[in-house]
Protein backbone atom coordinates (compact mmCIF):
# COMPACT_ATOMS: atom_id res chain seq x y z
CA UNK A 1 0.00 0.00 0.00
CA UNK A 2 2.82 2.44 0.84
CA UNK A 3 4.56 1.82 -2.46
CA UNK A 4 1.32 2.57 -4.30
CA UNK A 5 0.96 5.93 -2.57
CA UNK A 6 4.56 6.82 -3.48
CA UNK A 7 3.45 6.76 -7.11
CA UNK A 8 0.03 8.26 -6.54
CA UNK A 9 -0.95 11.22 -8.70
CA UNK A 10 -0.92 14.76 -7.44
CA UNK A 11 -4.17 16.52 -6.64
CA UNK A 12 -5.77 18.41 -9.53
CA UNK A 13 -4.66 22.02 -9.84
CA UNK A 14 -7.17 24.82 -9.45
CA UNK A 15 -9.65 22.91 -7.29
CA UNK A 16 -11.77 25.47 -5.42
CA UNK A 17 -13.68 24.88 -2.21
CA UNK A 18 -16.88 24.85 -4.28
CA UNK A 19 -15.49 22.25 -6.68
CA UNK A 20 -14.27 20.06 -3.82
CA UNK A 21 -17.56 19.94 -1.92
CA UNK A 22 -19.43 19.70 -5.22
CA UNK A 23 -17.81 16.27 -5.69
CA UNK A 24 -19.86 15.02 -2.72
CA UNK A 25 -23.60 14.43 -2.31
CA UNK A 26 -25.44 14.43 1.00
CA UNK A 27 -27.63 11.62 2.32
CA UNK A 28 -28.65 13.49 5.50
CA UNK A 29 -29.25 13.17 8.39
CA UNK A 30 -30.02 16.89 8.25
CA UNK A 31 -29.07 19.92 6.18
CA UNK A 32 -25.67 20.64 7.80
CA UNK A 33 -23.50 19.36 4.94
CA UNK A 34 -25.73 21.12 2.42
CA UNK A 35 -25.21 24.35 4.35
CA UNK A 36 -21.43 23.75 4.31
CA UNK A 37 -21.62 23.34 0.52
CA UNK A 38 -23.40 26.68 0.29
CA UNK A 39 -20.73 28.32 2.46
CA UNK A 40 -18.12 26.92 0.07
CA UNK A 41 -19.88 28.69 -2.78
CA UNK A 42 -21.90 25.87 -4.35
CA UNK A 43 -25.61 25.00 -4.26
CA UNK A 44 -25.85 21.66 -6.08
CA UNK A 45 -29.15 19.91 -6.62
CA UNK A 46 -29.66 16.96 -4.31
CA UNK A 47 -32.61 14.97 -2.99
CA UNK A 48 -31.27 15.00 0.60
CA UNK A 49 -29.00 18.04 0.48
CA UNK A 50 -31.25 20.10 2.77
CA UNK A 51 -33.38 17.27 4.13
CA UNK A 52 -33.80 15.30 7.32
CA UNK A 53 -33.50 11.58 6.64
CA UNK A 54 -33.60 8.97 9.44
CA UNK A 55 -31.28 6.14 8.45
CA UNK A 56 -33.88 3.33 8.71
CA UNK A 57 -36.22 5.22 6.38
CA UNK A 58 -33.35 6.16 4.09
CA UNK A 59 -32.18 2.56 3.82
CA UNK A 60 -35.71 1.32 3.12
CA UNK A 61 -36.09 3.99 0.45
CA UNK A 62 -32.80 2.96 -1.19
CA UNK A 63 -33.70 -0.73 -1.07
CA UNK A 64 -37.05 0.02 -2.75
CA UNK A 65 -35.52 2.50 -5.24
CA UNK A 66 -37.59 5.31 -3.69
CA UNK A 67 -40.72 3.76 -5.17
CA UNK A 68 -42.94 5.16 -2.41
CA UNK A 69 -41.32 8.60 -2.26
CA UNK A 70 -43.23 11.24 -4.18
CA UNK A 71 -46.66 11.61 -5.69
CA UNK A 72 -49.83 13.12 -4.23
CA UNK A 73 -50.39 10.16 -1.88
CA UNK A 74 -47.02 10.68 -0.23
CA UNK A 75 -46.04 14.36 -0.40
CA UNK A 76 -47.60 17.01 1.79
CA UNK A 77 -46.59 20.59 2.56
CA UNK A 78 -46.94 21.76 6.16
CA UNK A 79 -46.51 25.07 7.94
CA UNK A 80 -43.73 24.85 10.50
CA UNK A 81 -42.22 27.15 13.12
CA UNK A 82 -41.95 30.76 12.03
CA UNK A 83 -44.34 30.18 9.15
CA UNK A 84 -41.76 28.25 7.12
CA UNK A 85 -43.20 25.67 4.73
CA UNK A 86 -41.80 22.14 4.90
CA UNK A 87 -42.31 19.27 2.48
CA UNK A 88 -42.94 15.92 4.22
CA UNK A 89 -43.05 12.32 3.03
CA UNK A 90 -45.80 10.25 4.61
CA UNK A 91 -44.07 7.00 3.59
CA UNK A 92 -40.54 7.71 4.79
CA UNK A 93 -40.50 10.59 7.27
CA UNK A 94 -38.23 12.75 5.12
CA UNK A 95 -38.68 16.52 5.43
CA UNK A 96 -37.07 19.56 3.89
CA UNK A 97 -37.52 23.34 3.87
CA UNK A 98 -39.20 24.47 0.64
CA UNK A 99 -37.79 28.00 0.84
CA UNK A 100 -41.29 29.50 1.16
CA UNK A 101 -43.18 31.04 4.06
CA UNK A 102 -46.83 31.40 5.01
CA UNK A 103 -49.05 33.35 4.67
CA UNK A 104 -47.26 34.77 1.62
CA UNK A 105 -47.39 31.28 0.10
CA UNK A 106 -50.01 28.66 0.94
CA UNK A 107 -49.16 24.91 1.08
CA UNK A 108 -51.64 24.02 -1.67
CA UNK A 109 -50.01 26.53 -4.02
CA UNK A 110 -46.67 24.69 -4.13
CA UNK A 111 -47.72 21.05 -3.67
CA UNK A 112 -47.56 20.18 -7.38
CA UNK A 113 -44.19 21.89 -7.67
CA UNK A 114 -42.74 19.89 -4.79
CA UNK A 115 -44.13 16.61 -6.17
CA UNK A 116 -42.36 17.31 -9.48
CA UNK A 117 -39.21 18.33 -7.62
CA UNK A 118 -39.04 15.11 -5.62
CA UNK A 119 -39.68 12.96 -8.71
CA UNK A 120 -36.90 14.70 -10.61
CA UNK A 121 -34.36 14.60 -7.78
CA UNK A 122 -34.93 10.96 -6.85
CA UNK A 123 -34.33 9.93 -10.49
CA UNK A 124 -31.21 12.08 -10.50
CA UNK A 125 -29.95 10.51 -7.25
CA UNK A 126 -30.53 6.97 -8.56
CA UNK A 127 -28.52 7.90 -11.66
CA UNK A 128 -25.71 9.30 -9.50
CA UNK A 129 -25.67 6.13 -7.39
CA UNK A 130 -25.54 3.96 -10.50
CA UNK A 131 -22.65 6.02 -11.92
CA UNK A 132 -20.70 5.85 -8.63
CA UNK A 133 -18.66 8.98 -9.34
CA UNK A 134 -19.70 11.21 -6.45
CA UNK A 135 -18.78 10.43 -2.86
CA UNK A 136 -21.99 10.12 -0.86
CA UNK A 137 -21.96 11.67 2.62
CA UNK A 138 -23.89 10.36 5.60
CA UNK A 139 -23.66 12.67 8.61
CA UNK A 140 -23.96 10.29 11.54
CA UNK A 141 -26.02 11.50 14.49
CA UNK A 142 -25.48 10.04 17.98
CA UNK A 143 -26.77 6.50 18.22
CA UNK A 144 -26.49 5.68 14.52
CA UNK A 145 -24.86 2.24 14.54
CA UNK A 146 -22.16 0.79 12.33
CA UNK A 147 -24.58 -1.98 11.36
CA UNK A 148 -27.18 0.52 10.17
CA UNK A 149 -24.60 2.34 8.05
CA UNK A 150 -23.35 -0.91 6.51
CA UNK A 151 -26.89 -1.94 5.62
CA UNK A 152 -27.35 1.44 3.90
CA UNK A 153 -24.08 0.89 2.03
CA UNK A 154 -25.23 -2.56 0.90
CA UNK A 155 -28.43 -1.07 -0.47
CA UNK A 156 -26.51 1.63 -2.30
CA UNK A 157 -23.98 -0.78 -3.80
CA UNK A 158 -26.78 -2.99 -5.07
CA UNK A 159 -27.50 -0.05 -7.40
CA UNK A 160 -23.99 1.13 -8.24
CA UNK A 161 -20.29 1.18 -7.20
CA UNK A 162 -20.67 4.00 -4.70
CA UNK A 163 -18.28 5.29 -2.08
CA UNK A 164 -19.97 6.29 1.18
CA UNK A 165 -18.31 8.68 3.62
CA UNK A 166 -19.71 8.38 7.12
CA UNK A 167 -18.95 11.53 9.13
CA UNK A 168 -19.10 11.43 12.94
CA UNK A 169 -18.20 13.80 15.72
CA UNK A 170 -14.67 13.28 17.01
CA UNK A 171 -14.38 10.36 19.39
CA UNK A 172 -12.02 7.42 18.92
CA UNK A 173 -10.49 9.11 15.86
CA UNK A 174 -8.78 12.52 15.96
CA UNK A 175 -10.79 15.36 14.37
CA UNK A 176 -10.34 15.60 10.62
CA UNK A 177 -9.00 12.09 10.11
CA UNK A 178 -10.51 9.87 7.39
CA UNK A 179 -9.96 6.10 7.13
CA UNK A 180 -11.29 3.22 5.07
CA UNK A 181 -13.73 0.98 6.97
CA UNK A 182 -14.14 -1.55 4.20
CA UNK A 183 -14.82 -1.65 0.49
CA UNK A 184 -16.75 1.45 -0.46
CA UNK A 185 -16.95 2.80 3.12
CA UNK A 186 -14.91 5.63 4.63
CA UNK A 187 -15.27 7.21 8.04
CA UNK A 188 -14.24 10.75 8.94
CA UNK A 189 -14.59 12.97 11.98
CA UNK A 190 -15.48 16.59 12.60
CA UNK A 191 -14.51 18.40 15.81
CA UNK A 192 -18.22 19.03 16.36
CA UNK A 193 -21.53 19.12 14.52
CA UNK A 194 -23.73 22.20 14.39
CA UNK A 195 -26.68 22.12 16.81
CA UNK A 196 -29.78 20.65 15.21
CA UNK A 197 -31.64 23.89 15.96
CA UNK A 198 -28.86 25.92 14.26
CA UNK A 199 -27.54 23.94 11.29
CA UNK A 200 -26.36 27.24 9.82
CA UNK A 201 -23.47 27.05 12.33
CA UNK A 202 -21.89 24.40 10.08
CA UNK A 203 -18.10 24.12 10.55
CA UNK A 204 -17.00 24.82 6.98
CA UNK A 205 -13.29 24.50 7.73
CA UNK A 206 -13.93 21.11 9.36
CA UNK A 207 -16.03 19.87 6.43
CA UNK A 208 -13.40 21.03 3.92
CA UNK A 209 -10.68 19.18 5.84
CA UNK A 210 -12.68 15.93 6.04
CA UNK A 211 -13.81 16.08 2.43
CA UNK A 212 -10.31 16.94 1.24
CA UNK A 213 -8.90 13.83 2.93
CA UNK A 214 -11.78 11.68 1.67
CA UNK A 215 -11.24 12.99 -1.85
CA UNK A 216 -7.54 12.09 -1.60
CA UNK A 217 -8.33 8.55 -0.38
CA UNK A 218 -10.99 8.00 -3.04
CA UNK A 219 -8.66 9.12 -5.85
CA UNK A 220 -5.43 7.63 -4.38
CA UNK A 221 -3.76 11.01 -4.07
CA UNK A 222 -0.59 11.64 -2.11
CA UNK A 223 -2.31 14.28 0.00
CA UNK A 224 -5.51 16.34 0.08
CA UNK A 225 -5.79 18.98 -2.64
CA UNK A 226 -4.69 22.51 -1.88
CA UNK A 227 -7.65 24.76 -2.54
CA UNK A 228 -7.35 27.47 -5.16
CA UNK A 229 -8.77 30.95 -4.60
CA UNK A 230 -12.23 31.59 -5.99
CA UNK A 231 -11.18 34.48 -8.20
CA UNK A 232 -10.40 38.20 -8.05
CA UNK A 233 -12.51 40.39 -5.78
CA UNK A 234 -15.41 42.35 -7.25
CA UNK A 235 -14.67 45.27 -4.94
CA UNK A 236 -11.78 46.32 -2.70
CA UNK A 237 -11.19 49.26 -0.35
CA UNK A 238 -7.86 48.67 1.42
CA UNK A 239 -7.63 51.99 3.23
CA UNK A 240 -8.56 52.63 6.85
CA UNK A 241 -11.75 54.58 7.57
CA UNK A 242 -13.51 55.74 10.74
CA UNK A 243 -17.27 55.38 11.15
CA UNK A 244 -19.32 56.98 13.94
CA UNK A 245 -22.96 57.31 14.94
CA UNK A 246 -24.28 60.87 14.86
CA UNK A 247 -27.30 59.78 16.92
CA UNK A 248 -28.13 56.80 19.10
CA UNK A 249 -29.02 53.68 17.11
CA UNK A 250 -30.67 50.83 19.01
CA UNK A 251 -30.54 47.24 17.75
CA UNK A 252 -30.33 46.21 14.95
CA UNK A 253 -28.43 49.46 14.30
CA UNK A 254 -27.96 52.15 11.66
CA UNK A 255 -26.47 51.68 8.20
CA UNK A 256 -23.14 53.45 7.62
CA UNK A 257 -20.57 53.45 4.79
CA UNK A 258 -23.09 52.22 2.23
CA UNK A 259 -21.71 51.80 -1.28
CA UNK A 260 -22.79 50.00 -4.49
CA UNK A 261 -21.05 46.93 -5.93
CA UNK A 262 -21.53 45.66 -9.50
CA UNK A 263 -20.38 42.62 -11.44
CA UNK A 264 -22.28 40.10 -9.30
CA UNK A 265 -23.62 36.88 -10.83
CA UNK A 266 -27.06 35.50 -10.13
CA UNK A 267 -27.69 32.50 -7.88
CA UNK A 268 -24.18 32.65 -6.41
CA UNK A 269 -22.85 33.10 -2.89
CA UNK A 270 -21.23 36.52 -2.46
CA UNK A 271 -19.29 37.65 0.60
CA UNK A 272 -18.46 41.09 1.94
CA UNK A 273 -15.56 40.99 4.41
CA UNK A 274 -13.47 43.58 6.22
CA UNK A 275 -11.25 44.06 9.21
CA UNK A 276 -12.65 46.12 12.08
CA UNK A 277 -11.14 47.64 15.23
CA UNK A 278 -13.17 48.62 18.28
CA UNK A 279 -11.73 51.30 20.52
CA UNK A 280 -10.84 50.45 24.14
CA UNK A 281 -13.84 52.52 25.29
CA UNK A 282 -16.24 51.07 22.66
CA UNK A 283 -19.78 51.44 24.03
CA UNK A 284 -21.75 49.97 21.14
CA UNK A 285 -23.70 46.73 21.11
CA UNK A 286 -23.27 45.62 17.50
CA UNK A 287 -20.99 46.10 14.51
CA UNK A 288 -21.66 44.00 11.41
CA UNK A 289 -21.33 44.06 7.63
CA UNK A 290 -24.43 43.75 5.49
CA UNK A 291 -25.73 43.32 1.99
CA UNK A 292 -28.53 45.88 2.04
CA UNK A 293 -32.01 44.39 1.55
CA UNK A 294 -30.68 40.82 1.38
CA UNK A 295 -31.01 37.97 3.86
CA UNK A 296 -27.67 36.75 5.24
CA UNK A 297 -26.66 33.14 4.61
CA UNK A 298 -23.77 33.40 7.06
CA UNK A 299 -22.40 36.17 9.23
CA UNK A 300 -19.57 36.88 11.64
CA UNK A 301 -20.11 40.11 13.57
CA UNK A 302 -17.54 42.01 15.60
CA UNK A 303 -16.85 40.62 19.05
CA UNK A 304 -17.53 43.52 21.48
CA UNK A 305 -15.10 41.98 23.97
CA UNK A 306 -12.25 42.18 21.45
CA UNK A 307 -10.96 45.77 21.77
CA UNK A 308 -8.12 47.79 20.24
CA UNK A 309 -7.13 45.05 17.77
CA UNK A 310 -8.16 44.14 14.25
CA UNK A 311 -10.67 41.33 13.76
CA UNK A 312 -12.22 39.98 10.56
CA UNK A 313 -15.98 40.19 10.06
CA UNK A 314 -18.09 39.13 7.09
CA UNK A 315 -21.60 38.57 5.76
CA UNK A 316 -22.55 36.23 2.91
CA UNK A 317 -25.70 36.17 0.83
CA UNK A 318 -26.95 34.37 -2.25
CA UNK A 319 -27.88 36.65 -5.12
CA UNK A 320 -31.19 36.49 -6.92
CA UNK A 321 -31.45 34.82 -10.31
CA UNK A 322 -30.63 37.88 -12.46
CA UNK A 323 -29.03 40.10 -9.84
CA UNK A 324 -25.86 41.92 -10.93
CA UNK A 325 -25.65 44.74 -8.38
CA UNK A 326 -25.96 45.16 -4.62
CA UNK A 327 -25.30 47.69 -1.89
CA UNK A 328 -23.03 46.85 1.03
CA UNK A 329 -22.50 48.68 4.29
CA UNK A 330 -21.68 48.63 7.98
CA UNK A 331 -24.43 48.28 10.57
CA UNK A 332 -23.55 49.93 13.90
CA UNK A 333 -25.67 49.96 17.06
CA UNK A 334 -25.01 51.96 20.22
CA UNK A 335 -25.23 55.47 21.73
CA UNK A 336 -24.38 58.62 19.81
CA UNK A 337 -20.66 58.90 19.19
CA UNK A 338 -20.08 55.11 18.98
CA UNK A 339 -17.18 54.71 16.54
CA UNK A 340 -15.16 51.95 14.84
CA UNK A 341 -12.37 51.75 12.28
CA UNK A 342 -12.47 49.45 9.22
CA UNK A 343 -10.00 48.48 6.53
CA UNK A 344 -9.48 45.98 3.72
CA UNK A 345 -13.07 45.77 2.50
CA UNK A 346 -13.57 43.04 -0.11
CA UNK A 347 -16.53 41.62 -1.99
CA UNK A 348 -15.94 38.20 -3.52
CA UNK A 349 -17.93 35.40 -5.06
CA UNK A 350 -17.51 32.00 -3.46
CA UNK A 351 -16.22 30.59 -0.21
CA UNK A 352 -16.42 32.25 3.20
CA UNK A 353 -13.15 34.02 4.07
CA UNK A 354 -10.32 32.24 5.80
CA UNK A 355 -11.12 28.69 4.68
CA UNK A 356 -11.05 28.58 0.89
Amino acid sequence: MISLFRHAPAAPAGLTAAALLGAFESLGDNCEFGIAQRYAGTDPLGLFRLSSAPIADLTHAVETRFSQYGGPDDIEVRVGAGGYLFCHSRAYGFAYHTGDTAPRVMPADILDREIRRVDYLKDRLLADIAAGEKILVRKGPPGETDGAVRRLLAGLRAIGPVTLLRVCEAGALPPGRVVWRGEGLMEGTLPHFAPYAAATDADLAGWLAVCGRAYALRHSLVEPPSLAPDGPPLFTAPGTARHALDAAAPEPGALLASRPVSGLRGNRLHVVAAEIRLAPDFSGTRAALTFVDAAPHARREADPACRDTWQTIYTATKTRKRQTEAAIGLTLAGPAGTAVETRNWRVTEGCLPGVG
